[in-house]
């Protein structure tokens, strides 16, 4: 049963970190699409915006290529700030996998910038407020959407991985 995991969380957040975790977690069949990684590959940094189009693209690409693993757990390692990030530009991609988690991210503002700063790139903070402000809560499209959503709180990593249903993964705590 291949399984699709959407992650929702402002820059420096954890949920890099999260996906990392989880691949290590479950040792095998764990995919991680990152749009930083992307941008990076194709820009030379991944704060450049320049090639947004293509970075998309090869996103979602890479993701329907990772589901043909009907063992696989696909991670999709961006912001998703919004509802349409989060339903609408994913929704190709929903008839390709078994089960679809979101994972979101809610604490301490404080705590997420100083982690941001802790980033290869950091983003200034003007940039790290507009995420903020156009966060939106997760709501009824979502709930319809996906079969299981899960938040995190306080960087509670370990809960929220324990949540997802990797089969051969251990404790971690």
């Amino acid at each position: 049963m291949n399984k699709l995991v959407v992650l929702a969380g402002v820059p420096g957040s954890g949920k890099s970190y999260f996906s990392k975790t989880l691949q290590k977690v479950k040792t095998s069949h764990t995919y991680i699409v990152s749009s930083d990684d992307i941008r990076k590959q194709i820009c030379g940094i991944q704060t450049d915006l320049s090639e947004d189009e293509l970075v998309w693209k090869i996103f979602v690409g890479l993701a329907k290529v990772y589901s043909q693993d009907k063992n696989g757990v696909v991670v999709l390692d961006a912001t998703h700030i919004s509802t349409y990030l989060r339903v609408d530009r994913n929704k190709e991609l929903k008839q390709l996998f078994d089960q679809l988690y979101l994972v979101v991210w809610s604490g301490n503002k404080d705590l997420v910038m100083n982690q941001n700063l802790q980033r290869e790139f950091p983003l200034p903070p003007e940039a790290m407020e507009m995420f903020f402000a156009n966060f939106e809560p997760v709501g009824e499209k979502e709930k319809e959407f996906f079969d299981k959503i899960i938040e995190v709180k306080d960087n509670n990593i370990a809960a929220a991985i324990e949540a997802i249903d990797v089969g051969d993964a251990f404790k971690l705590f």
